[in-house]
């Protein structure tokens, strides 16, 4: 069949398209498979005002606590092994704890453990009155410690702040962490860092942005079931 002076081979097209398939199943050669979980998801945190802090250090293994599964009633671990991060965001409104006038959000990814792919990335932004967030967006350097994949550590992924014009912790400010997890046959289950209580074996439950559990971490998961 012609058209405009072009010719169009419609069988050679689909004797390509067989082949391609046959290529594919063939029985001597197997197509490699990914044989681990892999998942990219955003975190959603509040601020709860625990500790009256005004930041909190995140390290790897708080991140990786956020998503538990609880063995027993008072054991849990985490559900993936390695982890990194994509990107951080905050919002925040001045309310009534802060005089309704001025707010101060706040991202660094410092990377200072020694012999670590160092960051030393940060970002701040303020907002004046109540009509409108103070906002700030922050994605690690991807040759950082925090854009490449970490296993379990104390090690500091990020710093997030929110301060008020009193220079207290503004509450109910809005974290986002976008993630990326995954893992690992060889690597064994790691152990929740705090104590849970009276969890139902084998849910899954979302963790505080710092590692501690509900009634006494800096920023809960707006999540549910969360623990």
């Amino acid at each position: 069949m012609k058209r405009s002076g072009k010719s169009f081979n419609h069988g050679s097209r689909r004797g390509n398209k067989v082949s391609q398939t046959a290529r594919d199943l063939s029985p001597s050669v197997l197509p490699q498979l990914q044989d681990q979980l892999s998942v990219g998801m955003t975190l959603r945190f509040t601020t709860t005002g625990t500790g009256g802090s005004t930041s909190a250090s995140v390290t790897f293994a708080n991140l990786l606590d956020a998503v538990l599964i609880a063995g027993t009633a008072t054991n849990s671990y985490q559900l993936f092994d390695f982890v990194k991060v994509k990107r951080v965001t905050i919002r925040a409104t001045p309310g009534a704890n802060s005089g309704g006038s001025t707010v101060t959000v706040g991202i660094e990814y410092p990377g200072l453990v020694a012999g670590s792919a160092a960051g030393g990335k940060q970002a701040s932004n303020s907002t004046m009155g109540i009509a409108k967030n103070a906002f700030v967006s922050l994605r690690p350097d991807k040759l950082s410690a925090a854009g490449m994949w970490q296993p379990s550590s104390n090690q500091n992924a990020f710093v997030v702040r929110a301060t008020d014009l009193n220079s207290s912790i503004c509450l109910g400010t809005i974290i986002d962490v976008e993630l990326a997890y995954k893992n690992s046959a060889d690597v064994n289950p790691a152990a929740i860092t705090s104590a849970i209580a009276g969890a139902t074996p084998g849910t899954i439950y979302f963790g505080g942005l710092d590692g501690g559990r509900l009634a006494a971490t800096w920023a809960r998961s707006v999540f549910v079931p969360r623990i």
